[in-house]
């Protein structure tokens, strides 16, 4: 019984170092990460590069072309064990991690065949997003990014302002024109 005691408490020690461990390592490699402030994400600057185990996500295409000929990312934001497969996911921007994670979302509820769908009037206009993390944003800042602007498209002729060609789309579908 001494014995299988014993074993539990060095099961229990290696597991509360390890974690510790691991722990430290995390907020070393974040801290040590300042993020850059980037321009705002265009439409086809969304990038991926797999490489030594790790996922680049870019934003900005300067710094993609600049990681290609130096292989290095240069300041960035780390996500230890953040990437589909568990691996380390280094971002270029805030703005990575926002259009990641909004890629994630809508994949998740894609499979599971929900749109995300929300309109938001503020002043006279309508902003129509399917990116949860974009209203997000937006609600904080007040800001929406690139979007496409329809005026005098809605059903009072209100300004329609929306987050995506996929925003658009759903709009079109909840509001048949007569």
């Amino acid at each position: 019984m001494k014995k299988f005691n014993k074993m539990i408490v060095k099961l229990v020690l290696t597991a509360c170092v390890a974690s510790l461990t691991f722990c430290t390592t995390s907020q070393v490699a974040r801290s040590e990460a300042e993020p850059t402030k980037t321009e705002s994400p265009k439409e086809g600057t969304y990038q991926e590069v797999k490489r030594d185990g790790k996922l680049y996500v870019f934003c900005s295409l300067k710094q993609k072309e600049n990681f290609e000929k130096t292989g290095e990312m240069g300041k960035g934001i780390i996500k230890i064990g953040y990437g589909p497969n568990g691996e380390t996911v280094v971002f270029d921007s805030e703005d990575a991690v926002v259009e990641y994670e909004s890629r994630l979302v809508k994949e998740i509820l894609g499979k599971a065949n929900i749109k995300a769908y929300r309109e938001v009037k503020v002043d006279g206009r309508v902003y129509v997003f399917t990116s949860p993390a974009r209203k997000t944003n937006f609600e904080k800042s007040g800001e929406i990014g690139v979007a496409i602007i329809k005026t005098g498209y809605g059903h009072d002729g209100e300004t329609i302002i929306f987050d995506s060609e996929e925003a658009l789309k759903e709009y079109d579908k909840r509001h048949v024109k007569k």
